[in-house]
C-alpha cells in the first residue's frame, strides 16, 4: 500500500469525521498550514483514494467530501489512517515532528552533532533548521537542559542525566502522533524494547498487581533508555531520597525487574539507576484495591481527596462526600500522580482531546478539584493529569444523575370529554411509561384552581397564554408523531431555557483582527467592564483558569471561562476572528465563546455545557459560525442548529 504523509493522514481523519462537506479553508485552519497546501495535499490523496476505498469529491462552493467505495478497504484503511504516523518514523514537512525528532537525535547521541546534519538527514534548509532550533531550546529548558556550541564540533545537550531521560521519554510518548507506533527505536533498540516489555509483564503478574497498557509502555521505554544510557556511560547521580525505605514494595518489583534485564543484556544497575527504575514505578498505580484500607486517616492522599470533595462541594455544587467509590477511586490515581508529579513525571492521556470535547463539566470538576494537588505541591498539574481525574468525575457525576432520575410530575389540561381524557392519558403512559408520573387530567377552566407548585410539565390539548411559571405543551387529542418529539424536548429541556437566554447581540462580536489569544480575551474581558457586568480584576480571573488547562476544544474553538463565578447572571460573550490564532501548543482557534457563569447558580454548568457543545463539535457548523456576517446571524444560527439539535 502506497504511504501518505502524516498531513495526508490528518486531511483523511478531518474528512471521514464528518458526513457533510469541509472547505480548503477551514482544513488549512485547523492543520494549520495554507489552503493552497490543502488543495495541493488534497489532489495527490485523490490518485491514492482507491487503495483505501474511498473517493474524495470536490463539490462545487461547499468543499471536499468522502465517499465510500468499497467497504472492506476502507475499514482496514481507518485502521491504517487511526495508526500514527508511517512507517519511516518522521513526516520532516511538520514543524513539530522536526522538533521532536532534533531532541531525540541531541538526548540521545554521545558526541557533538552540527546542523548541517539535520539539513542532510530531513532534507531542509539551514534557515528552517535555526528556526526550529528555537522550539528545540524552549522545550529543553522546561528540563533545565540546555545546548551548548562548540566552533568546528557541533551542538550538544548539557544538563541533569535524570532530566535527558525524562524529557527524552516524555517526547517519545507526548508526541508520538507525529511518528510511527515505535518510531524512537530508529534510535533505541526495538527488540530490547519487547523483551523488557516481557519482563515487566510477567513481574506484574508475578506479584498479581495491575499496571495500566500506557503505564506499560511508559516503564518499558524508560528502562529501554536507561539500557542504552548505561551502555555509552551516562549514569544517573544519586536522588535525594531513600526509596529503600519509603517504598519497599516497588523497590522488591525493581530488583526483581532489574535482575531479569541484566541478565538479558548484561548490564549492571548501579543501587542509583535502581532509585530510579523506583521513581517510575510509584508514579504507577502498583496497588492492590484491598491495600488502600492499610493507610492512616492522616495519610497526604487521604487529605488532598478530602479537600478536592470539599472544593467540588463549594465550587462546583455537588456532593460526593457519601460516593466511596469515588473516594476510592480518586485514592488509587492520586497517590502515583502526586509521585509523578514530586518527580517531574510527565504522564500522557490519549484520550484528553475527547474528554475535554465529549465531558466539559467533569473536566471543569477536575480542574478546580486539581487545584488541591497544585496548592499541596506548588507544582502545576498539567491538562494530561486533569483529563485522568476527569474520567473518575465523570463516573461519578453519572451515578448521581442515575440516582436523581425520577419520573417527571405532568398535568393534562383536555378539553372534550372524559373519554378523549382517557385516551390521551394511556398513550402518554405507553410512550413515555416510568417517565412521567401523570398527576391529574382537568380541564382548562379548573386551570387557576390547581395547585401547580409540585408539577413540571402540562400537556394540553387547547391553547394555554397565561405565564404559569412552568413549561406547556400543546398536542392534538390523539398524540401525534411530533407531539411525542415536542414532549421529549420539553422533558429533557435544559431548566436554563435555550441558547436565546445565553445571548444577547450587545456580546456578540463579528470578524475581529487580533493575533494571539491574550488580545482576543483582553478585548473580550473589556467589553464586559464597560457594560459593568463584570469586575476589573476579571481578565486575571480567566487567565488564572486558562493557566490552569487550556480551553481549546479543537475544530477551531475555544471556551474560556473565570476560574471563579463572578457575573450575576450566566452569559456567553462571542467573538469570531478574521483568521485564526495559536491558542495553545498547535491548537488554533478562530471561534471563542467566553463563558460567564452566574455565582448565585453553582452547577448549572451541565445543561449550558450540552447546548454549546451539541453546536460546536460539527465542523460544518463551526464553519457556517466563523462566516457568518453579522451578530443577528450569529444568533439566529445558533438558534436554528439548537432547534434542529432539539
Amino acid at each position: 500500500m502506497c504511504m501518505i504523509s502524516n498531513r495526508q493522514k490528518e486531511i483523511l481523519q478531518l474528512l471521514i469525521k464528518t458526513s457533510e462537506p469541509v472547505t480548503a479553508d477551514w482544513l488549512a485552519k485547523e492543520i494549520g498550514v495554507s489552503d493552497r497546501t490543502i488543495r495541493s495535499e488534497v489532489k495527490a490523496l485523490q490518485s491514492e483514494c482507491e487503495q483505501f476505498g474511498i473517493a474524495i469529491h470536490s463539490i462545487r462552493g461547499k468543499g471536499y467530501q468522502i465517499k465510500m467505495v468499497d467497504p472492506n478497504k476502507f475499514q482496514a484503511a481507518c485502521e491504517t489512517i487511526g495508526n500514527d504516523g508511517n512507517e519511516s518514523g518522521f513526516d520532516y514537512s511538520d514543524q513539530q515532528s522536526r522538533v521532536v525528532y532534533m531532541i531525540r537525535r541531541f538526548l540521545l547521541e554521545k558526541e557533538f552533532i552540527k546542523l548541517e546534519t539535520f539539513e542532510d538527514e530531513m532534507f531542509i534548509s539551514k534557515s528552517t533548521v535555526q528556526h526550529d532550533l528555537k522550539m528545540v531550546k524552549e522545550v529543553l529548558e522546561k528540563y533545565q537542559l540546555t545546548l551548548m556550541n562548540r566552533p568546528h564540533y557541533g551542538t550538544k545537550v548539557v544538563g541533569d542525566e535524570y532530566m535527558k531521560r525524562l524529557c527524552l521519554s516524555n517526547y517519545i510518548f507526548r508526541n508520538i502522533d507525529f511518528s510511527a507506533s515505535r518510531d524512537g527505536f530508529s534510535l533505541l533498540d526495538e527488540q530490547l524494547y519487547k523483551k523488557i516489555k516481557d519482563i515487566i509483564i510477567m513481574k506484574v503478574n508475578d506479584y498479581k498487581i495491575e499496571i495500566s497498557d500506557i503505564a506499560l509502555e511508559n516503564l518499558a521505554t524508560h528502562l529501554t533508555i536507561a539500557c542504552k544510557r548505561i551502555e555509552e556511560g551516562f549514569l544517573i547521580g544519586t536522588l535525594e531520597h531513600d526509596f529503600y525505605k519509603t517504598y519497599p514494595f516497588e523497590k522488591l518489583v525493581a530488583h526483581e525487574i532489574v535482575k531479569e534485564v541484566e541478565a538479558l543484556t548484561g548490564l549492571h544497575f548501579p543501587d542509583a539507576e535502581i532509585d530510579y527504575i523506583i521513581v517510575h514505578l510509584v508514579g504507577t498505580k502498583l496497588l492492590h484495591q484491598d491495600e488502600l484500607t492499610e493507610y492512616g486517616e492522616y495519610d497526604e492522599v487521604s487529605h488532598i481527596v478530602s479537600n478536592m470533595l470539599e472544593k467540588l462541594r463549594l465550587e462546583m455544587n455537588w456532593d460526593f462526600r457519601d460516593d466511596h467509590e469515588l473516594i476510592q477511586a480518586l485514592t488509587l490515581h492520586i497517590r502515583p500522580a502526586m509521585n509523578r508529579l514530586r518527580y517531574h513525571m510527565n504522564i500522557r492521556n490519549p484520550f484528553l482531546k475527547e474528554i475535554k470535547m465529549k465531558y466539559p463539566v467533569a473536566f471543569e470538576g477536575a480542574a478546580v478539584a486539581s487545584t488541591c494537588m497544585e496548592e499541596y505541591l506548588a507544582q502545576e498539574v498539567g491538562e494530561h493529569e486533569i483529563a485522568y481525574i476527569a474520567l473518575h468525575i465523570g463516573v461519578a457525576l453519572e451515578r448521581k444523575s442515575a440516582r436523581k432520575q425520577e419520573a417527571k410530575r405532568v398535568l393534562i389540561v383536555c378539553a372534550s370529554g372524559v373519554g378523549s381524557a382517557k385516551l390521551l392519558y394511556y398513550r402518554l403512559q405507553r410512550m413515555f411509561g416510568n417517565e412521567l408520573d401523570i398527576v391529574d387530567t382537568i380541564h382548562y377552566y379548573k386551570l387557576r384552581e390547581f395547585n401547580l407548585s409540585s408539577i413540571d410539565l402540562i400537556i394540553s390539548t387547547v391553547p394555554i397564554h397565561e405565564d404559569l411559571g412552568i413549561p406547556v405543551q400543546v398536542v392534538h387529542t390523539f398524540l401525534e408523531e411530533e407531539d411525542i418529539q415536542h414532549i421529549n424536548r420539553k422533558l429533557y429541556a435544559s431548566t436554563d431555557g435555550s441558547l436565546a437566554a445565553y445571548l444577547d447581540i450587545s456580546r456578540v462580536f463579528i470578524h475581529q483582527d487580533f493575533h494571539d489569544k491574550d488580545s482576543v480575551l483582553a478585548f473580550l474581558c473589556d467589553q464586559l467592564l464597560t457594560q459593568g457586568l463584570v469586575p476589573k480584576d476579571y481578565i486575571n480571573l480567566v487567565q488564572e483558569r486558562e493557566m490552569l488547562a487550556p480551553t481549546c476544544f479543537g475544530n477551531l474553538v475555544a471556551i474560556p471561562h473565570p476560574m471563579t463565578p463572578v457575573t450575576e447572571k450566566t452569559f456567553w460573550t462571542v467573538c469570531t476572528l478574521k483568521r485564526p490564532v495559536i491558542w495553545h501548543e498547535r491548537q488554533m482557534v478562530q471561534f471563542v465563546c467566553l463563558l460567564n457563569i452566574s455565582k448565585h447558580a453553582k452547577g448549572d454548568l451541565a445543561p449550558m455545557y450540552q447546548h454549546l457543545i451539541s453546536i460546536i463539535e460539527n465542523q460544518v457548523t463551526v464553519q457556517k459560525i466563523i462566516q457568518t456576517a453579522s451578530a443577528e446571524d450569529l444568533i439566529k444560527l445558533f438558534l436554528r442548529e439548537e432547534y434542529k439539535k432539539g
